[in-house]
Order: C-alpha cells, then structure tokens, then sequence
C-alpha cells in the first residue's frame, strides 16, 4: 500500500487556489498462481479537481516468466516508453521528487504521452554479455484522445489499427548503475472526425544511479501529420527533463529541469475540444527529501514553472509519502 497528501501553492493568476490535498491511495497486489505464472494487480483512489475520489484500475496483469530471456503479460500495463515510466509505477514514495516529470505525468490527468496501454507486452534479457542488452515488446489497442474518453482504451479500440512499441536498453557490467537505451512506439489516433492521425514517439535515455546519487536525463520527439487549423503538415514535439540528487544520511537534495514545445497549431497537442493544451512550458525544480523512517518521506519542493501565454509563476509544494 502506498499513498500521499501535501499541500501546494502558486502564484500563478486563474490556477487553482491554494490547498491541502490527498494525492492518492494505491493498493498493490501480486499473487502466484503457478512457478511461472503470476498476476499482478494495482487499485488506485485517487482525488481529482472537483473534490471526489475516484477509484481506477491503473494495472491488471496475467504474467507468464520462461526465462531471463522471456517474459510475456495480458492485461493492462504501464508502456515501456522511456525510463521513468517503468521505473517509477504509482506510488510518491518512490519519486525523489514531488510529482513526474511533465512528459510523463499520466495523460488521465493532462500529460502528453500513452503511458497506460491495455494489450499484450513481452520483456526479456537479450544474449550480449557485459554489455547487458535487454528488450521491451508491446502491442495493444493504444489510446483515445478525446476530451471525456478514457485514456486507455479498457474495452473497445476506437480504430483496427494497433500501438507497437519497442524498447531496447543496456546496463553494461563494467559500469554499475549505468543504463541507456531507447524506445520508438507507434499509434493511430482517431478523433470526432474519424480521421486516423499516425503518432510516432521516440525517447532516448542515459541514467546512473547508486547508493548516493541519481542522475537522470530523457528526450523526447512526438511526431503528428495533420493540422488543427485544416491546413496538413508535419509538427514535432521535442521535450526533455534532467534530474540529479544526492543522498546525505536520510535526507536527499535534489534539482530538476524540464523543457516541452508543442506548436499552437499542432494536430493533437493545441485542440482543448479533442484534449489537454501542451503548449511550451519550461523551468527549474529544487526541492529536499528527508526520510525520516524506512516507510515514510517529507518533502519540500519550489517551482519557477514558465508557460506560453501565460507567463513565468512560483510554486511552492510539500508532501508527506508513506508505504507499507
């Protein structure tokens, strides 16, 4: 069980006045049904703006383990685009820092990546040596993008056409906590006007980690055809976030800077009538985590966060995270 609550506050003009919140309640379950059959299944509560909480399935997976070098899932998945989003699943408590990443906060709540897919996913060592190659498949319905609809697409796929995604990374032996490794998932995206829009993401990545330090670095490029404005073209998103902390007994200062560019007339990213704004948005993150016990953590964490149209602002965010 994991779970979360803080408070935040901006000074951004027309953002959300300043509040207490609970981030989200997430139960985790895994049961073996056999030596090499398991299921995995992960309930989240979770607030959202109007005040409710609002349960979701975030993952239901039947897993099927052969070997090092070939493991098989059904079910729903987070997608192995990137690093962040299969190292950091639901759960603050796992995050150095305050929230994801902006390309990878879940699209359920505004993000711009398909980071929760239903299909199939198989994952593997690949035969390389010390050089430690290992593999990522999946493919499934991939996601809708219409204001009102599920992200994932739970039950029915609103086109015949299916996401690929594949992923291949390395943690070379000779240089412990080291992985780099790249992905390059493809989709089609149907809207209201029943034309099928090609999405193309591919993520570059170069991550080290150990028992004091942490140093992550991510690029992005979204590639859609098509415009908002009826005339077609090729638009391209690029975006990239870094992260380095260091560990100084329980606690771990950390910093972070961001960066996403999504043009105002981009096919996916710019229609509020089809889903959420992208725009550019841009800035640095400082922040301080003290774990004060083995299943708890505070933070504190200060944002100079600058969006096109609007202007630069300052956050200010606390949260306490626990797991047990």
């Amino acid at each position: 069980m994991f779970g979360d609550f803080g408070f935040q506050a901006t000074d951004r003009r027309r953002a959300t006045p300043n509040s207490f919140n609970i981030g989200s309640l997430d139960l985790f379950m895994i049961s073996r049904l056999s030596p090499s059959v398991s299921l995995l299944g992960e309930i989240l509560f979770i607030s959202t703006s109007t005040n409710n909480i609002r349960a979701d399935i975030e993952r239901l997976v039947m897993q099927y383990h052969a070997s090092q070098y070939f493991s098989f899932g059904v079910g729903r998945f987070h997608s192995s685009i990137g690093y962040y989003n299969t190292a950091f699943h639901q759960g603050e408590w796992f995050q150095t820092a305050i929230g994801r990443p902006f390309m990878y906060q879940f699209e359920d709540t505004g993000g711009p990546l398909p980071l929760q897919e239903v299909g199939i996913t198989a994952s593997g060592l690949l035969p390389s040596g010390k050089l430690g190659l290992h593999y990522a498949f999946e493919i499934g319905n991939g996601r809708a993008h219409l204001i009102g609809s599920n992200p994932a697409q739970n039950n029915t796929d609103t086109n015949n056409g299916k996401f690929f995604n594949v992923a291949i990374f390395a943690q070379p032996g000779w240089i412990p906590g080291l992985q780099a490794g790249f992905s390059i998932y493809h989709v089609y995206l149907t809207f209201s006007d029943n034309i099928n829009h090609p999405e193309l993401i591919s993520t570059v990545h170069l991550v080290y980690l150990n028992s004091n330090y942490e140093l992550l670095n991510e690029g992005m490029l979204v590639r859609h055809t098509g415009s908002s404005t009826g005339v077609p073209g090729i638009f391209h998103t690029s975006a990239f976030y870094t992260q380095l902390s260091r560990k100084l007994r329980s606690y771990r200062p950390y910093f972070r800077y961001e960066y996403i560019n999504a043009a105002d007339d981009e096919p996916i990213y710019s229609d509020p009538t089809d889903g959420a704004v992208v725009g550019r948005r841009n800035g640095p993150s400082f922040g301080l985590r003290w774990d004060f016990s083995e299943h708890a953590a505070g933070k504190m964490q200060y944002d100079r966060l600058n969006i096109r149209g609007q202007g630069p602002a300052n956050d200010i965010s606390s949260q306490f995270a626990f797991t047990f």
